[in-house]
């Protein structure tokens, strides 16, 4: 590893950690920097990779990928949900493509099929006795409200101990028991970082937003939430003009029928759940300059009108489309010799972005001593 790049993580580690500053433009465009985050940071992560009830019946699956590494995700016959390897063991095609219900998985380079569990079921012309214990390998995954994460570190804490204090914060949404209603893949132009410290960050909603947020959500109603060493999160409150949601959880404060949270959970998961609908974002890095995102939509009521669907859906979209937009623009800037990272706004505003901050650091500081000691 170069001195230059112990000397970044050392000076965000001493000029931003605990300092409410922005990071340096490096930690943005340098691909030594991306290969460094990849290693400490994503690797040893939970990601997001959908939602439980996108396979609510036995057999239906949909691929993903954990970082670089092809997944099934996959409802099984004991209505349990499981990760698995989407590479043959023969000759590492694909066994699975898209979405759909299966009984089986089949390669389509030479036949070889594998049972819904990851077992194998057969494999043509070859002798049984070479295939011996011979199946897709299970990659560790958990299920938390409503979502499947999953990762590919053994040895990382399980997700929903982490996430202790955030469930206490928005255990009334019931976020488990929402509907899923779609799912959208779209490639971003901008750092993986970049979009997580924008959806995190209220200081732009009534910049950025106009005319989708600002009515609603104002940045001077914004408040943060606990934090915590796995997530962090602030409450978006509602102008006293912003319509009463018609439909929601029956568990809801009075207060929080009149707000929505948002929150990260790192590395790379954002979501937004108001009282009648949750959005989640989840990133993975595409290169320093553009990010893979899968995002969806749920909601609380079991048969939504389409004309609502469409409406939430479209406002999404315009939301999203705003703040791709901007982050465009900031792959530029991020480029410019001039700028160095200024100050970021009070807690309530910014918070979030330092708390994210920090979790980098931390990890990234971590990583390099323990890396020293061998």
């Amino acid at each position: 590893m170069s001195v230059a790049l112990h000397e970044l993580v050392n000076n965000i580690a001493a000029v931003c950690a605990g300092q409410n500053q922005s990071l340096p433009a490096a930690c943005y465009h340098r691909d030594d920097f991306l290969g460094l985050e990849i290693e400490a940071v994503l690797s040893p992560g939970w990601h997001c990779l959908g939602r439980e009830d996108e396979i609510a019946s036995e057999g239906d699956f949909f691929t993903a990928a954990v970082l670089n590494e092809p997944v099934i995700v996959v409802r099984g016959s004991n209505a349990g949900i499981q990760v698995l390897s989407n590479v043959c063991r023969h000759r590492a095609a694909p066994v699975a493509s898209g979405s759909g219900n299966a009984s089986a998985f089949r390669c389509p380079y030479h036949a070889w099929t594998y049972n819904i569990d990851g077992s194998l079921r057969g494999a043509p012309l070859v002798p049984k006795h070479k295939l011996k214990e011979c199946r897709l390998p299970a990659i560790r995954s958990e299920c938390w409200g409503g979502f499947v994460f999953a990762t590919l570190d053994d040895t990382v804490a399980p997700l929903h101990e982490s996430l202790f204090e955030l469930n206490a914060q928005i255990a009334n949404y019931n976020m488990a028991q929402m509907h899923h209603v779609v799912c959208f893949e779209e490639t971003w132009d901008c750092n993986w970082k970049s979009l997580v410290e924008n959806f995190m960050d209220g200081y732009h909603l009534s910049v950025v937003h106009p005319q989708t947020l600002r009515p609603l959500t104002p940045t001077r109603l914004c408040e943060p939430m606990i934090s915590g060493p796995a997530f962090t999160g602030y409450i978006a409150n509602y102008a006293k003009s912003a319509p009463r949601r018609k439909n929601h959880s029956q568990t809801l404060t009075d207060a929080e029928k009149r707000q929505s949270k948002l929150f990260c959970i790192y590395p790379s998961m954002v979501a937004s759940v108001s009282p009648d609908t949750l959005v989640y974002l989840a990133l993975q890095p595409d290169g320093t300059s553009a990010v893979k995102v899968k995002w969806g939509l749920s909601v609380v009521e079991p048969d939504l009108p389409p004309s609502e669907k469409i409406s939430r859906i479209e406002k999404w979209q315009a939301i999203n489309a705003e703040d791709h937009a901007l982050l465009s623009s900031l792959n530029r800037g991020l480029q410019s010799k001039l700028y160095h990272g200024g100050a970021l706004a009070p807690a309530n505003l910014e918070g979030t972005v330092s708390d994210f901050h920090n979790y980098l650091t931390g990890r990234l500081s971590g990583y390099l001593s323990a890396s020293a000691l061998t």
